[in-house]
């Protein structure tokens, strides 16, 4: 699954992430983390994830 930021995240992990950016799902530290590229963002159920992004359709 991806997901769209909708209200940019300044302060992630490993980098920041902006409106429109996508994100995927991998596994950081064992945890669901979302990743821009290769840097972890944000844990997929954190205030971030919840609030600033959004679940992309896939077809």
């Amino acid at each position: 699954m991806k997901y769209r930021v909708i209200k940019d995240i300044p302060n992630g992990w490993e980098t920041s992430a902006k409106v429109g950016d996508i994100l995927t799902v991998g596994v950081w530290e064992g945890g669901p983390t979302l990743y821009k590229g290769k840097k972890a963002v944000c844990d997929k159920d954190s205030p971030y994830a919840l609030n600033h992004c959004e679940p992309v359709k896939e077809v």
